[in-house]
This record gives C-alpha cells, sequence and structure tokens, in this order.
C-alpha cells in the first residue's frame, strides 16, 4: 500500500474510534440531559373492574396529572414522549367507601432501563381519592318511529318491532342516576321496503320525557341498541278450493262459492312474492250428501305470515243442481286382493246405499248394477272391517254412490 493509502487509512480509522469514544462517554461517563412533562394522566388501576365489582365507585381525583422532569443518558432520555410514561395509582386494596390517599408509581417503556433514570422533579408524590357507592338502576328501552311512510305495497309491522337490549343498567352515584327514566331510539322508516335491522346510539330521558345529559361518571351497560323493524309485504290473495269428483259427483254439476273469497296478508317478501293465491285444500263432493252443503274451512297461511283481515275460516257453499239421490239395498260383494289360499267370508250381508245422479238414470240402476268392491290386499286373517268402494255400472258414468261405507267380513285360510 502506497503511504497516500495509508495516511488514508488511519484518518478513517482514527474517526471512527473517536466517534467510539465519544459514544462511550455519553453514555457512560455521566453526560446526562433532562426533560420536562407536563399533564400526564394517572391511571387508576381497579376503578373500572374491581371497585365496580364491590359496588363502589371512584368519584373524585380521577382527573388528576402529574408533571414530571426526568435526566439520564441522553440516547435514552431523548427520545421519550409524554405517552411513553405511564403513572399508576392502584385502588384495587380499597374495599368501603371513603376519602384515601394512594402513591403514584411511575413506569417507563421495557426498552428503557429505568435504573439510569432519574425524577429530578414531580408535581406529586400521591393524589387523594373519593371513592363512593355505587348506584345501579335499570330503565327500559323505548323506539320511536319519526316518519312510517314505507314503500307502496308494505307495511310496518308495530307491534313486532324489538330492541336488544330491551333495558339498560346504569350505574353511578346517586344523583346522577337516579333522574333518569328511559332510553329512546329514535328511527326513520321512510320508503323503506325490507326490514329494518341496525344497531343505533340512544338519548337518556326523564320521567317527563326531557333529554338527560350524561358525563363520563355514568356507567352504561351498552353503547349501542340493536333494532329490527319488521316491514312486511302486504298482499291480498284469492282463495281457492279443489274438487275430488267422480260419478254423481262432479264439479259441472255444482255451483259453489266461499263467504270470503280473499284474504290480506303481510310477510317477508321472500315468503310472498311467489304467491299468487292460497288453496283451502281438497273437498270429496261424494261427501256431500245432500243437494245444499256448508263447510267451514280453515285458511292456512304462507310460513310466516300475518293474518290482516282478521279472519281466519270461510264457509263453503256447495250446490247440486238437476240432481237426485235414490237408496238401494245391495248384496254384490266383490273381494280383491286376497292372497293365495285365504277365504272371504261376508258377516255384512247386504249393505244400504244410496246414489246420487240425474232423476232418470236412477230410475233405471238396478241392484244387479251396483257392486261393493272389498280391497283385502292390506288384511290377514281374522274378523276386519273394511272401507269399500261402491261401483255402479252401465250408466255412463252418471250415476255414483255418495258418502262412506264399511263392512265386516272373515278372512280365514
Amino acid at each position: 500500500m502506497s503511504e497516500r493509502g495509508n495516511k488514508i487509512l488511519y484518518v478513517v480509522l482514527s474517526l471512527l474510534l473517536a466517534i467510539v469514544f465519544w459514544l462511550y462517554v455519553d453514555n457512560e461517563q455521566g453526560n446526562t440531559t433532562s426533560v420536562r412533562f407536563t399533564g400526564i394522566p394517572i391511571d387508576f388501576i381497579g376503578a373500572d373492574d374491581t371497585l365496580p365489582n364491590r359496588n363502589l365507585m371512584l368519584t373524585s381525583g380521577s382527573d388528576a396529572t402529574i408533571d414530571l422532569r426526568i435526566s439520564g443518558p441522553r440516547s435514552m432520555v431523548s427520545g421519550l414522549d409524554k405517552s411513553d410514561i405511564r403513572v399508576q395509582v392502584d385502588l384495587s386494596a380499597i374495599n368501603a367507601a371513603g376519602q384515601y390517599t394512594r402513591s403514584c408509581s411511575i413506569y417507563y417503556p421495557d426498552t428503557v432501563d429505568s435504573s439510569r433514570i432519574n425524577v429530578d422533579y414531580r408535581s406529586r408524590t400521591a393524589v387523594t381519592v373519593q371513592v363512593s357507592p355505587l348506584y345501579s338502576k335499570t330503565v327500559p328501552v323505548t323506539v320511536v318511529t319519526t316518519n312510517n311512510e314505507v314503500a307502496d305495497g308494505y307495511i310496518y309491522m308495530a307491534d313486532r318491532l324489538s330492541a336488544d337490549p330491551s333495558s339498560l343498567t346504569l350505574r353511578g352515584r346517586e344523583e346522577d342516576v337516579a333522574p333518569i327514566a328511559s332510553a329512546r331510539v329514535v328511527i326513520d322508516l321512510t320508503g323503506a321496503s325490507s326490514t329494518v335491522q341496525q344497531e343505533y346510539e340512544y338519548e337518556l330521558l326523564d320521567s317527563e320525557g326531557n333529554v338527560v345529559a350524561v358525563d363520563g361518571d355514568i356507567r352504561i351497560s351498552e353503547r349501542r341498541i340493536a333494532v329490527t323493524a319488521p316491514i312486511y309485504m302486504i298482499k291480498e290473495l284469492p282463495l281457492t278450493v279443489k274438487f275430488k269428483q267422480s260419478p254423481g259427483s262432479m264439479e259441472t254439476d255444482a255451483r259453489w262459492e266461499l263467504s270470503e273469497e280473499t284474504i290480506t296478508v303481510a310477510g317477508e317478501p321472500a315468503s310472498l312474492e311467489g304467491v299468487e293465491e292460497l288453496s283451502l285444500g281438497e273437498v270429496d263432493l261424494s261427501q256431500l250428501l245432500s243437494n245444499t252443503e256448508e263447510q267451514v274451512l280453515e285458511i292456512p297461511l304462507p310460513a310466516g305470515c300475518v293474518n290482516q283481515s282478521g279472519y281466519s275460516t270461510t264457509t263453503l257453499t256447495v250446490r247440486f243442481r238437476n240432481l237426485a239421490t235414490r237408496n238401494l239395498t245391495v248384496s254384490n260383494f266383490i273381494p280383491v286382493g286376497l292372497a293365495e289360499g285365504q277365504v272371504f267370508d261376508r258377516v255384512t250381508r247386504s249393505l244400504d246405499v244410496t246414489l246420487r245422479g240425474p232423476a232418470e238414470e236412477l230410475e233405471e240402476v238396478t241392484e244387479e248394477d251396483v257392486r261393493i268392491m272389498v280391497d283385502l290386499t292390506e288384511y290377514g286373517s281374522g274378523t276386519v272391517s273394511v272401507p269399500v268402494k261402491i261401483l255402479v255400472d252401465g250408466h255412463e258414468n252418471l250415476v255414483g254412490a255418495i258418502g262412506s261405507y264399511t263392512v265386516t267380513c272373515k278372512i280365514s285360510s
């Protein structure tokens, strides 16, 4: 290496050694600095959990602050901010109301060696606090709507409104909490076309409905209220009936009407959007025995829907036109469905059967035209009572039996 290169190397090494030596002296040999902090808030340990659990609360002294002047190594102290310093007062040992003086403890960040920090000045070493009994009160939550003009074709179901929670628990000094009588949530439903589900802020009211301003000394169980305001679709639906037909009991031979032909219901759009009518079920015309029959039918509602019309049944009136009835005693039994080796024996020897159809056709029906079909497919051996089907032959399906019939028979092997 040249002489010039050696000189440059020596200069660089000398500069590095000088910097290291300066840092050592600054850090280790008392090259300190001081910093002043004002208005550091004090954290009261146990004020938010331990004291309330003992039905106590901190009522004065909680706003106390402290001023500090600290000194230490420049590299350690100069980087500190007021928010890095924690001052704590421990109240967790207090078990009764009263006035207490408790010392302040100072804490630094974990990255700081607190043994090398000196407190040159502090505005206080302790804090005097007042601890009072904690007063508790539960008040109801009410929900008020400022406008109920929901979208056309929809209805606000006020009776199904819900608030969660439905009450609030307030805790604090009695003079602050006692005047509060309720909590009120205000919502606007203008133009709503679906159920409103939202969290809302609330206001506290006195017994006369005036808003009560509260401060941080009152602890409230919830900050917001979850409100569900049901907005339902509303629809007028026609009522329909399906008829089971058979000879002598055809729908073309009957006139029918419902005392209530439609019903108005309300429900969530998902429950009603595809519904255009309500079926009342099936009515077997052969079970209507007189020329004019009335039946009260229950009106089934779509799942989750609410009846808005006020009635839950309708009366079906059926009138048969140009038909007559005739009674015949029939003994023509036709057993079917017997297993191999089974023998059918009548206990019931004959049936009185009522037929319905046009008068001229009925006159031509003979006992031989009527068969009593006994289906024994599902029966084993023994004496059984079996429902039967009445068949009328040779009258172009114009004549049929009405009513229900059973016979008793014996099945043997």
